[in-house]
């Protein structure tokens, strides 16, 4: 039977010393598969490359991943939490459990599809229920196809289990890699310096984002009035020539928040 250590990143990715110590202090489980299913899913995004199986059948997947927050809990209870988990997803969905902590949900398009909002009452719902508080990376939806692997390999490398969202999209986790490349920027750093003498920006900049540009929505969330927001706005825009009202120019602040 194989033995792999699974994590959410690339192993490539984390420093020896570290990986080390890691499966020291965790013993990784043998992986049984219940069905011919689960194996041939395994088999296509982590066996050898040169036996991957090929697909039999057309149509589209997401897969889904997931991270149980907590290190001991009741084997009976994690196998309840895995029968409630499964009960939120179309039918012909498939658990894939890599570890007692880590796995995946491979579900095939259908019209009734959970959007993000549904994922994050569902990990509410089974914190509740269990008391085993979870994180989720929803990823895109993918043609069954030779690249899904590769494709699967980047979405795994994006699921960053210190962010504080319970949810992680691919769309949320990319802006991290994207921020981290302005580092070297000086025009990037003009604008962290900025957050740092005025430190009202940031927040703003980050629920003007979450809100999608919507400066009523804004001005509810920071309990301030909308003109108020509307003259912070303008008066960014007069230091910086760089104006929030564009998607563009909300992006790039945006961006340069999380370096900040």
């Amino acid at each position: 039977m194989k033995r792999l250590i699974i994590s959410p990143f690339p192993k490539k990715n984390v420093p020896a010393p570290e990986r080390e110590l890691l499966e020291l202090l965790f013993d990784t489980p043998e992986l049984h598969f219940r069905s011919e299913q689960e194996t041939f899913w395994y088999e296509l995004l982590f066996g050898e490359k040169n036996t991957a199986p090929a697909f039999t059948s057309k149509g589209s997947i997401r897969i889904i991943q997931f991270n149980i927050q907590q290190a001991d809990y009741p084997e009976e209870t994690y196998s309840e939490w895995k029968t409630a988990l499964l009960s939120f997803f179309n039918s012909d969905s498939i658990l894939l459990e890599l570890s007692r902590s880590y796995g995946l949900i491979i579900e095939p398009l259908s019209d009734s599809m959970l959007g993000e909002a549904e994922l994050e009452a569902v990990a509410d719902t089974l914190f509740s229920d269990f008391f085993l508080p979870v994180k989720f990376f929803m990823g895109l939806f993918h043609s069954k196809n030779p690249k899904l692997r590769a494709i699967f390999e980047e979405e795994r490398a994006l699921f960053d289990l210190s962010s504080e969202r319970p949810i992680e999209t691919v769309e949320t986790a990319s802006l991290a890699p994207l921020a981290s490349s302005l580092k070297n920027s000086p025009i990037a750093a003009e604008l962290v310096q900025l957050f740092i003498d005025d430190e009202t920006l940031k927040p703003l900049i980050e629920t003007l984002y979450k809100n999608q540009g919507n400066i009523s929505l804004t001005a509810k969330d920071l309990y301030m009035h909308r003109n108020s927001i509307q003259y912070r706005l303008d008066k960014f825009q007069e230091q910086t020539n760089l104006s929030l009202r564009k998607p563009s120019g909300l992006l790039f602040a945006y961006l340069c928040t999380r370096i900040a």
